[in-house]
């Protein structure tokens, strides 16, 4: 399905997410395997997600990390082959030659936190073809629900998915405000800390309707 934005939702859990974002053409389904989050999965429920995987026109699967071990990811990665593998920028964890071996694979999907506007688009990972622009929240890796200030990334050029505190009411005003390729979105489309199918589809309707 053609759309001038892509989505990105993060997070999911349970097959009946996932087989949800798969029909409403969903850009990308993020898989969380940090220790340090509520949507924290583990491998069996990695194999049971990804059952569904070889179905036509499958989202791009992307692996997130956040203060897991080198060891961890490179044996998770490896066994799952996920298209793209989701780092923070920061993560105490996560070597400089890990960030650099997938950046030269074109694997990796860097997530920064933003506390400060942006001078420079050369900041910003310019080695990877897209990244994602977050909140800062101490001790997490993202999927807070807190949005950071705008106007800190009006002038970003590069490609980027808008992160922190998006939800179905406030996407449309996002997308107009800045320029992102797209969006990444996890507690957004949750009610009670689990995904809801009727924010999914609202979310989805009103990206594809600007």
């Amino acid at each position: 399905m053609g759309t001038k934005y892509q989505i990105k939702i993060c997070g999911i859990k349970d097959l009946a997410t996932l087989e949800l974002c798969h029909e409403l053409g969903v850009d990308y389904v993020g898989l969380n395997f940090s220790p340090r989050s509520p949507r924290k999965i583990d491998q069996t429920e990695a194999e049971e997600l990804l059952s569904i995987r070889q179905k036509p026109n499958f989202p791009k699967v992307v692996f997130l990390f956040f203060e897991n071990t080198t060891e961890e990811i490179l044996q998770i990665t490896n066994k799952f082959s996920p298209d793209l593998i989701q780092l923070i920028r920061g993560d105490q964890f996560v070597k400089e030659i890990l960030w650099d071996s997938l950046t030269t694979e074109k694997k990796l999907l860097p997530a920064i936190r933003i506390q400060s506007p942006v001078v420079s688009d050369e900041t910003l990972e310019p080695r990877s073809p897209l990244v994602i622009l977050d909140s800062f929240q101490k001790g997490l890796g993202g999927g807070s629900g807190h949005s950071f200030p705008w106007e800190y990334i009006t002038n970003v050029k590069r490609p980027y998915l808008l992160a922190g505190g998006i939800t179905p009411e406030n996407v449309q005003f996002a997308l107009n405000s800045l320029n992102p390729t797209g969006i990444d979105v996890a507690s957004g489309v949750e009610t009670n800390g689990k995904k809801d199918p009727n924010k999914i589809k609202e979310l989805v309707h009103n990206v594809r309707n600007l």
